[in-house]
């Protein structure tokens, strides 16, 4: 991924990567809100095929057309919310024990570096678990984004 392309370009890159096309989010007669989630607008993509009698999306597209619908409206306020992460920039969710989960931003925007790097740092602190999330706008706060992957030190990454 570059890191100059905008956050909602990355999740295009990704729609595309799970089989999807922009028009399966121009086309979307869904409109986003202020308090809508990735899992609210995908929700809203699958009812609103279903009231127009098509056929069912796959799950990943749907999902994957919700993060661009929504980075693209975060895109658009991000001027209104000060401590809004930078495009391209990965957030590392570590957790030392069920309260204590710290977040820190991982200086790679190729998604297998990031997890490279965040595996070094989860053992660095001597962590059995952490995630990889992908901001898509709002603050620094952990488990905050599109969530990119998980780790457990008994299995490894994970979707």
């Amino acid at each position: 991924m570059n890191s100059i392309q905008s956050s909602s370009e990355q999740f295009a890159q990704h729609l595309k990567s799970v089989g999807g096309s922009e028009a399966d989010v121009s086309g979307s007669p869904y409109a986003v809100g202020e308090e809508d989630t990735v899992e609210n607008v995908a929700s809203g993509l699958r009812i609103g095929q279903q009231q127009r009698s098509e056929p069912a999306g796959r799950l990943a597209v749907l999902h994957a057309a919700a993060e661009v619908l929504i980075s693209r409206r975060d895109e658009h306020r991000r001027d209104d919310h000060p401590g809004t992460s930078l495009s391209g920039q990965y957030q590392l969710d570590i957790h030392l024990s069920a309260s204590r989960i710290f977040r820190v931003p991982i200086p790679e925007t190729d998604l297998e570096a990031a997890k490279a790097w965040a595996l070094g740092r989860i053992e660095a602190e001597g962590s059995d678990f952490g995630a990889i999330y992908f901001p898509s706008g709002g603050g620094d706060a952990p488990g905050t984004g599109a969530l990119e992957c998980r780790y457990d030190r008994a299995v490894g990454w994970y979707r």
